[in-house]
């Protein structure tokens, strides 16, 4: 499994992409992280473990009733579209 960056300059070529994620082809990310520790890729090692964690040190925060108020709406919406 590769895990590409791409930018779609073309409604057809989008189109196309959408129609092969439908086949499960492929998997769209909307809201791709570069360097994700949450994708699948080559292994770790403990700089790139240091470096997470800082980021995610500086990362905004929400409290737990706005996580959860998220979660819902996203819920609903996964349960409607499948997505």
């Amino acid at each position: 499994m590769e895990t590409l960056t791409i930018k779609v300059t073309d409604e057809k070529a989008l189109k196309a992409l959408r129609e092969m994620e439908e086949k499960h082809l492929i998997e769209i990310i909307e809201h791709f992280v570069p360097d994700s520790l949450a994708l699948p890729g080559s292994e770790i090692n403990e700089e790139d473990i240091r470096k997470w964690a800082d980021r995610a040190e500086l990362a905004p925060s929400i409290s737990l009733n706005e996580a959860r108020l998220r979660w819902e709406i996203r819920k609903k919406k996964i349960q409607q579209t499948g997505k």
